[in-house]
């Protein structure tokens, strides 16, 4: 996808997907350590509450090591690491960390609940769709469809005995942007957590978690406008759990008047075409990363289905053709503008 972890943000514009709001407003007693810095492919935004300085300062480095070591681990294009060995291998077994193993494995849980519209092996023709450069345009047919018999995430095995991963095909590539970026989202707020923080928010370019506040208030949270994205369509607040939005807007260019987008459809190798932007509320990040992915490929119709299988979590879908869809709690979490 161009950008290190071929995440699902284009960050050249600092174009996120979702805005915090409660930034800005007073933290009474609370001290406050904030840092924006570029990681994972994208910008990474920390925000630590606490009743000291140093407590706070400490909590937030040890979020930013956290993303450090996963963006390490999981970055495919890293020459040294698991999944670009899988991804160039000329054996039909590679041995992976187990962490990376068991993300795999919820992964393929993912897939199975969302009717296949997420699927990590879509990485078997990430490397046709360019993003960055001049002249772009869409990937040749033929080339395209050569390699789509070779997604299929029920190809892959997992050996946990010899901690090694196996595919059925050779040309099966995985790609895991779709949902590391979330994972990595979510042990950064565990480490946060382990220092006991009055509060906390990491936002990886979109795919954002929080920790209450003790001050009793609620993260407050902007979706933009798919199409006129200056502006904030909805405002939500949550007090925990995670926020992800994924849209056809941050990664693209137009070609013959098509948008030619990031978010595709593993049934066809196409970019998804019945919505704009689709955001989810769950309780991890790396979940509602699978789940915003997969719901996008869906659309609203096929993705009501797929939600029934994800309790305690919310979904609002802004369509292609503009309409504004959201599951039944959506509603308890918006506030006025």
């Amino acid at each position: 996808m161009g950008m290190r972890f071929g995440f699902k943000f284009f960050i050249l514009h600092f174009s996120f997907c979702i805005f915090l709001l409660s930034a800005c407003q007073p933290i009474d007693e609370l001290i406050k350590a904030q840092s924006t810095r570029f990681a994972m492919g994208t910008v990474i935004e920390i925000t630590v509450l606490d009743t000291t300085e140093a407590e706070a300062n400490a909590a937030l480095e040890a979020g930013f090591a956290e993303i450090n070591r996963i963006s390490d681990q999981f970055w495919e294009g890293n020459p040294q690491g698991p999944i670009y060995a899988f991804n160039h291998r000329t054996v039909d077994a590679v041995a992976m960390p187990r962490e990376i193993l068991e993300l795999i494995a919820r992964s393929i849980n993912y897939s199975e609940k969302l009717s296949s519209a997420f699927d990590i092996t879509i990485g078997t023709i990430l490397p046709l769709y360019k993003f960055k450069g001049d002249s772009l345009r869409p990937p040749d047919n033929a080339r395209l469809k050569a390699r789509l018999s070779f997604i299929d995430y029920r190809t892959l095995k997992i050996d946990w005995k010899k901690e090694q991963l196996f595919a059925q095909q050779r040309q099966t590539m995985i790609g895991m942007g779709a949902v590391a970026k979330g994972y990595g989202v979510d042990k950064a707020v565990e480490a946060i957590a382990k220092h006991n923080v009055a509060g906390a928010l990491v936002n990886a370019g979109g795919d954002l978690r929080v920790l209450p506040r003790q001050d009793g208030r609620k993260w407050r949270v902007g979706i933009q406008d798919p199409r006129q994205t200056e502006n904030i369509l909805y405002v939500i607040e949550v007090d925990s759990g995670a926020v992800v939005t994924s849209g056809d807007y941050q990664k693209f260019f137009m070609y013959n008047n098509k948008r030619v987008h990031h978010l595709l459809n593993p049934r066809t190798g196409q970019p998804a075409e019945l919505c704009q932007s689709v955001t989810v509320i769950a309780p991890s990040a790396e979940q509602a990363d699978a789940m915003a992915t997969g719901l996008f490929v869906l659309g609203t119709a096929e993705g009501r289905k797929a939600l029934e299988k994800f309790p305690g979590c919310e979904v609002l879908w802004i369509c292609s053709d503009g309409q504004v869809m959201q599951s039944a709690g959506f509603g308890k979490y918006l506030v006025k503008l």
